[in-house]
């Protein structure tokens, strides 16, 4: 009888560590839930935005295809975020934007027309098509060229200098809707037209070269002055 005493009693001993044990261990991982929640920032509803479904290169007309809609947390929106595809079709993108990423007011033109591709504050310049001589591919919209000026010297020597280093490309033979096309070998004619966004006091040099001599072109590597 004793030895049946002693035993109910250490059982029950035992079962008391043991819910102890089990209330230990529900606290520490309430605890540390409650830590982890702590941890995690408030993002905020989520709202409809208008993101790219695939690359758009700068100077792309925007068509219904290249969008798509995705929930986004409205804490983290970027700024002017589209809420509506319609907003985005027809008009020029600016600025490349890559597959997933939001379509924003600053990456596309102000409307539909060639203007809206212009950037507030520059120009788009239109340049001679012989200033592609010599150039085994003709650049596309979104890269970037150095500008150099062949003038005659004082002593009737030409003499060549860069009036303008890294500048972008807008469009090339004759549209701005050429950039998934890629660089095509340089044929003649309008084919070989450029345009470049340059500011108002680089315009106004642009204008004197070509006045006084010839413009060449010379692409920068991908990334360098961006």
């Amino acid at each position: 009888m004793t030895t049946l005493v002693l035993g109910r009693r250490r059982t029950s001993r035992w079962g008391v560590i043991a819910v102890l044990a089990a209330v230990l261990t529900g606290l520490a991982v309430y605890s540390y839930l409650s830590w982890l929640r702590s941890q995690v920032p408030v993002a905020g509803r989520l709202v409809p935005i208008v993101v790219a479904a695939t690359d758009i290169e700068p100077g792309i007309r925007v068509t219904d295809g290249m969008l798509e809609m995705v929930e986004h947390p409205s804490r983290y929106l970027p700024q002017e975020p589209l809420t509506a595809v319609d907003e985005a079709v027809g008009r020029l993108t600016t600025h490349p934007i890559l597959a997933g990423e939001p379509v924003t007011g600053r990456k596309i033109g102000r409307n539909a027309g060639a203007s809206g591709a212009v950037p507030e504050g520059m120009r788009a310049y239109g340049l001679n098509p012989q200033s592609l001589d010599g150039m085994a591919l003709v650049p596309r919209s979104g890269d970037r060229v150095d500008v150099l000026a062949t003038l005659a010297g004082e002593d009737g020597r030409a003499k060549t200098v860069t009036i303008l280093t890294s500048v972008q490309v807008a469009s090339s033979g004759g549209s701005t809707n050429d950039a998934g096309a890629g660089s095509s070998l340089v044929s003649s004619g309008r084919d070989r037209a450029v345009t470049l966004l340059v500011m108002p006091d680089q315009a106004e040099a642009l204008a004197q070269a070509e006045a006084a001599g010839k413009i060449t072109l010379v692409l920068v590597p991908t990334g360098l002055g961006e």
